[in-house]
């Protein structure tokens, strides 16, 4: 399901790395068309989405689902800081769809052969979400959680 391709143990991951909350998240570099500021878009509510898309916005006359990762894991809404807020607007199987999310803050590498199984435990109903995570490695100090676009767009789709 994941479409990345095969690396060797010694290849590097390019990542994004954002944050959502406290936590540290990182995305497939090559999947992202672009980042924007949230702000200046309006994003209009739409009915009976599941919980985490948070409505709709119109980028350049397309319709684009926006995702809000922060109501996905579950963190806090600080309205203080919803003016900071950026969209990583990314590119998965033919869909673009936009990230919510607290901070962007750029390229992160991280070795394939760092790169270990998100431990299932962490996450309820594992049927589905065992495909959110791809993996986990340490960046620096952090923990840095690799986030599989397929598999969290096919849990915000209602699979």
């Amino acid at each position: 399901m994941n479409e990345a391709p095969e690396r060797t143990d010694d290849e590097d991951l390019k990542l994004a790395g954002f944050y959502v909350g406290g936590g540290l998240y990182g995305i497939d570099i090559m999947r992202i068309k672009e980042v924007i500021q949230a702000a200046p878009y309006r994003i209009r509510e739409v009915p009976q989405a599941p919980s985490i898309v948070e409505g709709v916005i119109q980028l350049r006359g397309v319709v684009i689902p926006v995702i809000d990762l922060r109501r996905h894991f579950g963190v806090a809404i600080d309205p203080a800081t919803e003016r900071l807020n950026k969209l990583i607007i990314v590119s998965v199987s033919g869909r673009i769809a936009g990230l919510k999310v607290d901070r962007v803050i750029g390229e992160l590498r991280v070795s394939a052969r760092s790169l270990r199984p998100a431990p299932s435990m962490l996450r309820e109903g594992s049927d589905l979400a065992d495909d959110i995570f791809s993996g986990v490695s340490r960046v620096e100090d952090e923990m840095v959680f690799v986030i599989n676009l397929d598999g969290l767009l096919g849990v915000s789709r209602g699979r």
